[in-house]
């Protein structure tokens, strides 16, 4: 034997019509969220890069790329163009070719020719015209990086 139990039958909180008006709205323009795909950059001088908490050498020519090991998610950004301000995350790899003679010397160890790898948040004042940014961000150095658990901005 089966029984049925009648209920009562309430309206939807939200009528038709109001999703329909709802659909016809435009989206939001004023923030957009983007992947960062590329990045390559070379600095134009020399830093001091440490090797120990006592010694540091002058790193050479620094090139930067984006991680090949880090999933696409972990580069991201947000642009506010209301606000003019961008937010962005990504992975870098950073390799330091002047390290080269310093290792094939004999004095230190091979493990300072592998990359640095770190994650970069970078906040940004965006200029009236859009033109360009100031950035000010931070490094967080990744588990197998010579600097691993560093951080700085």
């Amino acid at each position: 034997m089966t029984t049925t139990q009648e209920r009562e039958t309430v309206a939807p909180a939200v009528s038709p019509e109001e999703i329909a008006a709802r659909r016809l709205q435009a989206d939001p323009a004023d923030r957009v969220i983007f992947r960062v795909a590329g990045l390559y950059g070379v600095s134009t001088h020399s830093a001091p890069f440490p090797i120990s908490k006592t010694e540091s050498i002058d790193s050479g020519v620094v090139s930067i790329t984006l991680d090949p090991e880090s999933g696409a998610s972990g580069n991201v950004g947000i642009m506010d163009f209301e606000k003019r301000y961008l937010r962005v995350r990504y992975n870098v790899h950073a390799v330091f070719p002047a390290l080269h003679e310093l290792v094939m010397s004999g004095k230190h160890d091979l493990s300072l020719l592998g990359p640095v790898r770190a994650t970069a948040t970078d906040e940004c004042a965006v200029t009236e015209d859009y033109s360009g940014w100031r950035a000010l961000g931070c490094m967080d150095f990744l588990p197998g990086s010579i600097w691993a658990g560093a951080s700085g901005g």
